[in-house]
């Protein structure tokens, strides 16, 4: 007589499309950088950017949805290990304190100025500051040293790319978490006055106004997590502000990038040299073209 299968094991054999996604989920292999107190312990807000006294500025680094944990730890590993390395005479700048002034009454305000003193000189040590983007798959790192995000990043891929093969490689193997490492030189709130204000104020004077005359240019821009702007919109209002005699337009290989993000709150500007030259700032890529060019030639 055949043997009818138990239910248990009918039901063992048989799993829901839910159960399935349940069971992918679990196999995520970092932490969510959404959870709050990863978030509260290792991130400062995205609004801290947008505190009118302090200049902010950065590295918006893109990795893989869920790896965003992994990223950022390789991402301070790197910024730690390489500023010294490239720009040897750089120094920590840190001009407010961004904490909580209020202060409970109690019988221990003597141990708590000094333990506060105590936090405030640990922040004040710190090279880079790890910002919440409020975006999956995007990292923003912001810079507490005098050197500017473009000069870092572009310093960085010709030092990644002029080492030898098995050094680039292990150096290589220790950001594989991440792609684009997109340099912010200017930092404001995403709104049509302050960007303009931005643009105009900081970003044309320091970068644009003294170039070479017929000096080819683009506008890129990226937007997440927020429904205010399109990328239409921001071309709009900044185009009317570049002067036609003296730059024209080249959408395939500008001399120039006028790079502008937007994310959640916060507009990020930058001006990009050899941008689709250097993969769109992915280091991955840009490296491997790099050295397999390098050892064509050889």
């Amino acid at each position: 007589m055949e043997q009818q299968p138990s239910k248990r094991s009918l039901e063992s054999d048989e799993t829901t499309p839910a159960q399935q996604q349940n069971k992918k989920t679990k196999s995520v292999p970092t932490i969510p950088i959404s959870r709050g107190k990863f978030k509260q312990r290792w991130l400062t807000k995205h609004s801290s950017l947008l505190k009118r006294s302090d200049d902010a500025s950065g590295v918006m680094v893109s990795c893989n949805i869920h790896a965003e944990t992994r990223a950022l730890g390789q991402v301070k590993n790197m910024l730690e290990g390489s500023a010294t390395t490239l720009f040897p005479e750089h120094e920590i700048t840190w001009e407010r304190f961004e904490g909580d002034f209020e202060v409970e009454d109690n019988n221990n305000d003597d141990n708590d100025n000094e333990e506060s003193s105590k936090a405030l000189e640990r922040r004040k040590d710190k090279r880079f500051q790890a910002v919440d983007s409020a975006c999956g798959g995007l990292i923003f790192y912001r810079f507490r040293i005098n050197v500017k995000p473009t000069d870092y990043v572009t310093r960085l891929m010709d030092h990644l790319c002029a080492l030898p093969e098995e050094e680039r490689k292990q150096e290589m193997h220790k950001i594989r978490h991440c792609t684009r490492w997109v340099p912010i030189d200017y930092v404001c709130p995403a709104t049509t006055d302050r960007m303009t204000r931005c643009f105009q104020d900081r970003v044309f004077k320091e970068r644009l106004e003294g170039l070479a005359k017929d000096t080819s240019i683009a506008i890129v821009t990226e937007i997440r997590n927020n429904e205010t702007f399109k990328k239409d919109t921001i071309i709009k209002l900044l185009d009317p502000l570049i002067p036609k005699d003296k730059f024209r337009v080249n959408l395939k290989n500008p001399d120039l990038v006028i790079f502008v993000t937007v994310f959640k709150s916060v507009c990020g500007m930058s001006i990009l040299k050899d941008y689709y030259a250097r993969k769109k700032y992915n280091i991955m890529a840009y490296v491997e073209a790099t050295s397999k060019d390098n050892n064509k030639e050889q």
